[in-house]
């Protein structure tokens, strides 16, 4: 099984679906969103959510077969536990936006900062200039008195996994 950096999501290392791109529209209501899933390059669907509190739905493209995507959605796994279709095309959706955040930030020589409570959940808290050595975490938080959540953990994007914000370990 191959787990998902952003999320946890455990997934079977093969087939590899992914989100290849997303949209939402911010309304008063919701945030209705669609997003494109994808099988090695080819668009085999769509996540769609009408930002009502309903659950995503999977809505297969051309003849690729939904069986396919609900068999793998019943190989993944979060926390050990089995996923719904629902919750995977989230979870999906999730890694994709965080991802796409991330890339933009390091242009600019910065991460994404999250936080991780003591019940394993987690949320993204801000941005940072990536740091480069112990005293640069240090300084940031202090100035920014982390963590935001007490009991929670911070950590940062190093570029290729989560790291502490204290030092060494990653999550």
């Amino acid at each position: 099984m191959h787990t998902l950096p952003h999320t946890g999501l455990q997934t079977p290392d093969q087939p590899r679906y992914e989100v290849t791109s997303c949209r939402e529209l911010k309304l008063r209501r919701g945030t209705p969103f669609q997003a494109t899933l994808s099988l090695e390059g080819r668009t085999i669907g769509a996540a769609e959510n009408y930002g009502d509190g309903d659950a995503t739905e999977f809505v297969p493209h051309g003849d690729f077969p939904p069986a396919d995507f609900a068999q793998f959605a019943d190989a993944c796994r979060l926390d050990r536990q089995p996923v719904s279709l629902s919750l995977l095309l989230d979870l999906l959706i999730e890694e994709f936006n965080i991802s796409r955040s991330l890339r933009a930030q390091a242009l600019h020589g910065r991460t994404l900062l999250r936080e991780v409570a003591p019940d394993g959940a987690t949320t993204i808290s801000g941005t940072i200039t990536m740091p480069t050595n112990l005293d640069d975490r240090r300084r940031v938080r202090e100035v920014l008195g982390l963590p935001l959540t007490p009991g929670a953990a911070t950590q940062f994007w190093n570029g290729s996994h989560w790291e502490h914000l204290a030092g060494g370990a990653e999550h």
